[in-house]
């Protein structure tokens, strides 16, 4: 109790979070009405339209590690890191506009992909691709989740305490978990919905109160000062991407995140 009095967030601060910790979990009771039939609970009915299902997915695409690792490298290669961004821009919407992967199985009718390889192949192949991707899955979101609690302890000042990062790993992942079992992927669309209008607006001011104060020329003369042409072109050879980072970023950030 005494190291949470001492974090270094005001008593409007925890308000603030504790606020939209609190929508997460009504939109969850909210959700649990709307469920019906399994169609319901894993695929929200089947009935997204297109505008909320961008929000959702660039809310989900938005968040706490996705920001973090943006601003890490924006800081250390310059301008040259928005080629990741717009890779996987253009890569979802040709994905996108040309029904690639998602037509297909939109037509199988099928919930989930181990579903799919069942009717390609056979039921074994189901339980082993599904134990393959819930693997895949959590060792990935556990990375997630880890970085995640490590930020959230550094922000609060709470991270000086060993126990804090295991505790708020926790307790984020209960947060998921209750609302997520409770509604469904309603209740995770509409969740993701809602940060992704946070951020959105978090980010908008965010820039615009960092160019006020650095100055968009001197923004330009500092990364040609301290990166020179590699600050702008990922191709250079002397940045630290390159031709073959960049393409590894379509298949990677473009077509397997998209897919």
């Amino acid at each position: 109790m005494q190291a949470i009095l001492s974090s270094s967030f005001s008593l409007l601060d925890t308000l603030i979070v504790v606020t939209y910790l609190g929508l997460s979990l009504l939109i969850g009771l909210f959700a649990r009405k709307h469920i019906n039939s399994m169609d319901d609970y894993v695929s929200a009915g089947r009935n997204i339209k297109p505008f909320l299902g961008v929000a959702t997915m660039a809310g989900t695409e938005m968040g706490l590690i996705t920001i973090m690792y943006s601003a890490q490298k924006g800081f250390s290669s310059g301008f040259a890191a928005f080629h990741i961004a717009l890779i996987a821009g253009i890569v979802t919407f040709l994905v996108g506009i040309s029904g690639f992967i998602v037509v297909p199985l939109r037509k199988l009718q099928v919930l989930t992909i181990p579903e799919f390889y069942e009717k390609r192949f056979d039921k074994k192949t189901r339980v082993l691709g599904g134990v393959m991707l819930a693997i895949g899955g959590i060792l990935n979101m556990g990375l997630f989740l880890k970085v995640g609690a490590m930020f959230i302890g550094g922000v609060t000042g709470l991270s000086q305490h060993s126990w804090a990062v295991p505790a708020i790993m926790t307790a984020l992942l209960l947060l998921v978990l209750i609302y997520t079992t409770m509604g469904g992927m309603i209740s995770v669309i509409l969740t993701d919905y809602v940060q992704f209008v946070v951020l959105s607006f978090g980010l908008l001011v965010t820039v615009i109160l960092a160019i006020k104060s650095l100055g968009w020329s001197t923004i330009f003369e500092q990364t040609q000062l301290m990166l020179g042409s590699a600050g702008f072109n990922p191709l250079s050879s002397e940045g630290e991407f390159g031709i073959t980072y960049v393409l590894w970023m379509i298949i990677t950030a473009g077509l397997v995140s998209c897919a």
